[in-house]
């Protein structure tokens, strides 16, 4: 098939459209082979198919599958998101699959701290982040106020962190995050993309957070 696209008689812009489309359906030809082979598997061999192997949307390969609590799992991304104390949107980060939330501070506070010029004074996190790592890294910046949601983030932190007056009014921020959270979904369909592939979704998120929220009509 490579040896046809070379041979077109068209422009060069037309052959290179010849080439990707071929090389799309090559890829479809491959992930449509991966099901057929782990429906095989599951449903004449009684295999259990692990994660990795599985074939959760053939056209876009970045996706993870994504449960949380009581709610429906859902086939998507989990963007991560960091904001100043004014609800400024300081990082946004795009990891591949259903990456932990736990492997994403350090990059996160990376991204922050180039963008900003400024390593943060308080760190309000949720309990997906909670753990003895991320904690050292705070610790190793000299984060002052390190707040991590419920009780295992609470385990994590000092008895004189826990009491102190810094602590308690970072709890109290918290509201403050999630309803920016709110916001971003609701006025701005965060929630939501039309795209497809790593790149292509994260471009669509910053456009995102650049549109203006729609305007509320009143009689």
């Amino acid at each position: 098939m490579a040896a046809e696209c070379a041979a077109l008689d068209v422009s060069p812009s037309r052959r290179a459209i010849a080439e990707r489309t071929v090389q799309r359906l090559r890829e479809d030809l491959r992930t449509l082979a991966q099901v057929i082979e782990n429906c095989t598997r599951r449903v004449v061999g009684g295999e259990t198919i692990p994660m990795a192997e599985k074939v959760l949307s053939t056209s876009d390969p970045d996706v993870g599958y994504i449960a949380k609590g009581q709610r429906d799992p859902v086939i998507g991304y989990k963007p991560q998101l960091a904001c100043s104390r004014s609800g400024f949107i300081t990082g946004l980060l795009l990891p591949q699959g259903n990456a932990s939330d736990s492997g994403q501070l350090d990059p996160m506070l990376k991204e922050v701290m180039r963008r900003t010029g400024k390593t943060p004074r308080v760190v309000i996190l949720d309990d997906g982040y909670a753990s003895a790592a991320n904690m050292a890294l705070l610790k190793a910046l000299k984060i002052e106020v390190k707040s991590i949601n419920r009780s295992k983030g609470k385990r994590l932190t000092e008895k004189r962190d826990l009491d102190s007056e810094a602590y308690a009014e970072a709890c109290d921020l918290r509201s403050a995050i999630e309803s920016l959270m709110f916001t971003i979904k609701q006025g701005f369909d965060f929630g939501m993309v039309v795209r497809r592939g790593l790149e292509n979704v994260y471009d669509e998120l910053l456009e995102k957070r650049r549109r203006s929220p729609p305007s509320s009509a009143r009689g």
